[in-house]
């Protein structure tokens, strides 16, 4: 974009850009303007004139980012929420506004974390909806494009435009059935490496991908292989949930590493016995990655705060 260009530039394009980013569908963005198609399409031309650059190309879902797009996306965004913000001024208060989130987490983090959310969500904030979802391969990219909030999970790396809120840790511990035949027996660690092993590979073993892959988040996918048994055999079988592991070891001879708040839970059940590891690694941080441009007093900063006030209660 040139200089000439940008003082020329209606704001308005703008606002049509971060639709698009947003519903990835001319007609379903033009619906939220109170635009037609033809005036939806008549915007993106100009924007890509202005900016040398496609920006959007279409996919098997609808329209898709070009990586240009997402490069500009959040200083747009931040912008229009600027100007929003200088003209109605309006701070998002809890006990009367109405509004919907959308959050990726994996379903352990739901299992631990949800219960504690959802209770304050309910009491102090009547009018607004949290939808959690699966990780995915483009949560990144919805990220950045605002269809979804926040990402909450463990990660290896986070690119500089998201921030990284620490909300609780976990550890691991070994689990094995009620009766296992080792345990009684008298079980040390080098008998317990011999034993078979159920893994859990998180369900994904690739880190998440987007339109622009070097631009994705990458999450850990396996993290009780911290928890080593020095030369033990390479796991019998592998399911991609702790809970679907915590029922197989409940109905075998296996043993598995398994979240410590799960493996509690199971244990006073009755289902399993716990076994602490040697040499256990530190704990793993799980935490919620957010826009960097998500301010303190948005919807997204209230929803995180109540997101720490949770995980401070695991």
């Amino acid at each position: 974009m040139n200089a000439v260009n940008f003082r020329t530039a209606d704001l308005n394009l703008f606002r049509v850009f971060v639709t698009l980013l947003e519903e990835n569908n001319a007609t379903r963005a033009g619906e939220r303007l109170g635009l037609s198609q033809s005036a939806v399409s008549h915007a993106l031309r100009r924007l890509r004139e202005m900016v040398g650059d496609d920006l959007f190309v279409r996919g098997q879902t609808g329209l898709r980012p070009t990586p240009r797009a997402l490069e500009i996306a959040e200083t747009a965004r931040t912008a229009l929420k600027l100007l929003e913000t200088a003209v109605l001024a309006p701070r998002f208060d809890p006990a009367v506004d109405q509004h919907a989130f959308n959050v990726a987490a994996g379903t352990y983090i739901t299992y631990v974390l949800g219960p504690l959310i959802a209770e304050r969500v309910m009491a102090v904030a009547p009018n607004v909806q949290v939808h959690f979802r699966n990780l995915y391969a483009g949560m990144t990219e919805d990220l950045d494009t605002g269809r979804l909030d926040m990402v909450i999970g463990c990660f290896e790396a986070v690119p500089g435009r998201f921030t990284h809120t620490r909300l609780f840790d976990e550890s691991g511990v070994w689990v094995a059935r009620i009766g296992h035949p080792a345990i009684a027996q008298g079980l040390d660690h080098a008998a317990l490496a011999r034993l078979p092993r159920l893994g859990v590979t998180g369900g994904n073993d690739d880190p998440d991908r987007t339109s622009a892959g070097h631009l994705g988040l990458r999450r850990v996918t396996s993290w009780g292989e911290r928890y080593g048994l020095g030369e033990s055999p390479d796991p019998s079988f592998s399911v991609q949930d702790s809970f679907s592991a915590l029922n197989m070891v409940a109905r075998s001879d296996m043993i598995c590493i398994l979240p410590r708040r799960l493996a509690q839970t199971a244990a006073e059940r009755g289902k399993v016995v716990m076994i602490e590891p040697p040499n256990a690694p530190p704990p793993t941080p799980f935490g919620a990655v957010m826009r960097a441009s998500d301010a303190p007093d948005s919807p997204n900063g209230w929803l995180l705060e109540l997101c720490r006030e949770a995980g401070a209660l695991l």
